[in-house]
C-alpha cells in the first residue's frame, strides 16, 4: 500500500527546507504533490524516494582536503 507524505515529511526526507522544496516544484525540478479530497497536499513516498535516488545519482562526488 502506498504511503502518503505531508510537506513537513517530504522536506525532512530530502533534507531541504519546505521553501526550497516549493521552489524546486515551481522550477519543475521536484514532483508536485496532489491535493487530497479530504484536504491538504500529499506526495507518494515512492515518488519522493525516486527523486532522491535520481538526484543523488547525478550529484558530483566531493573530495574533502586532508587536514
Amino acid at each position: 500500500m502506498a504511503k502518503l507524505l505531508a510537506m513537513k515529511d517530504v522536506a525532512e526526507r530530502v533534507g531541504y527546507s519546505e521553501s526550497k522544496v516549493y521552489k524546486l516544484i515551481r522550477e519543475g525540478r521536484f514532483p508536485a504533490g496532489r491535493k487530497m479530497p479530504t484536504g491538504g497536499v500529499r506526495w507518494l513516498e515512492e515518488e519522493v524516494d525516486e527523486w532522491i535516488t535520481q538526484t543523488f545519482g547525478q550529484a558530483q562526488e566531493v573530495h574533502l582536503a586532508s587536514v
